[in-house]
């Protein structure tokens, strides 16, 4: 350990290009980390956000609560929710929103103490619109009045909160026959159950939006343990006449290995946690309209990641070290 830290504080320009490099590329996959993490709860903060474990959708649905249809009645035990994508036209401005309704006095969502037609929006709704302001179902003509914010968001749109009133209102004017998107709460029904995490990955997007991430990532910590192989073997061959003198003077190869494995996690264990620290800060500038979400455990998973790859990358220089022969190294042979 001691031999691996001194080469390094002496050789300290080297070492430094190799740390900065290795920050760089950590640094880029864990701002990818809180960008595909920020994604992923701006896809279903809605659904996050209930207090529920267990949905209840129409088989043919896949999961999707915009595709679920369930007549009515709700059976007692169960809290019913109702979800509509819908385009909301305010003069001449179009904006596209998903209606989520509950029970007036249920306490799974926000709280909705609110009249027949009155909607809560997500702040990012406002704009051309504010509170007080009508709007209404380009489709239906029906109107909606802004009463209040509350935060929600549903396949990266923002969320109106009604009651259930307001839904069968809603229903009653259009023409459309009675039903919700789910029922909440665990029954025994001939529906299909799903956990929140099932209804979430089935989000329209989700799971392509989530791969591409994750391959992206992927390559990203290959491509970065690859650079690092590649720096410490280069180092290696330059420094063979000198590690071939400590074999002469009887240093182990064990030793010598191991001042190369120090080296190597010194180096991407700071680099990953200064990565860590400047991802939490780049977190508190990031602009509202990008969904941005700093996870310390995920960030840190996959700086963990880096460094169990980086680890199996020294396994070349180290195969270099085994070989290696005093006498051919002090005579240059070999290099």
């Amino acid at each position: 350990m001691i031999l691996g830290l001194k080469e390094m504080w002496r050789q300290k320009r080297k070492f430094s290009l190799i740390f900065v490099i290795t920050l760089l590329i950590v640094l880029l996959s864990t701002l990818i980390t809180g960008l595909a993490d920020g994604l992923a709860y701006d896809n279903g903060a809605t659904l996050r956000e209930l207090d529920v474990e267990s949905f209840q959708l129409s088989d043919d649905a896949d999961g999707q609560l915009t595709r679920s249809f369930i007549e009515l009645p709700t059976p007692d035990a169960l809290t019913p929710l109702g979800v509509k994508s819908m385009t909301l036209v305010h003069g001449t401005k179009k904006q596209d929103a998903t209606l989520f309704t509950l029970p007036k006095d249920s306490t799974i969502g926000p709280e909705l103490d609110l009249a027949v037609g009155d909607v809560l929006v997500d702040p990012s709704f406002l704009g051309d619109v504010e509170i007080g302001d009508t709007v209404r179902d380009f489709a239906s003509g029906y109107a909606f009045t802004i009463v209040g914010t509350t935060d929600g968001r549903y396949s990266h749109a923002p969320v109106i909160w009604a009651t259930q009133d307001t839904w069968e209102a809603f229903q009653t004017a259009s023409g459309q026959p009675a039903y919700v998107s789910a029922w909440l709460g665990k029954a025994d029904t001939s529906l299909a159950t799903m956990t929140k995490q099932d209804v979430v990955e089935a989000v329209p997007g989700y799971t392509a939006e989530q791969g591409t991430f994750t391959m992206m990532r992927g390559f990203l910590l290959f491509i970065g343990a690859f650079i690092l192989t590649a720096f410490f073997y280069m180092l290696t061959l330059q420094k063979l006449p000198e590690l071939g003198i400590l074999k002469a003077i009887g240093i182990r190869p064990r030793v010598i290995g191991t001042a190369l494995v120090i080296q190597v996690m010194a180096t991407v264990l700071t680099a990953s946690l200064l990565a860590t620290v400047l991802t939490g800060f780049t977190g508190t500038f990031v602009p509202d309209a990008i969904p941005f979400r700093f996870d310390l455990g995920n960030v840190l998973a996959y700086g963990a990641i880096m460094a169990v790859l980086s680890l199996i990358g020294t396994l070349l220089p180290l195969w270099k070290l085994r070989r290696l022969d005093a006498a051919d190294a002090l005579g240059g042979i070999g290099q």
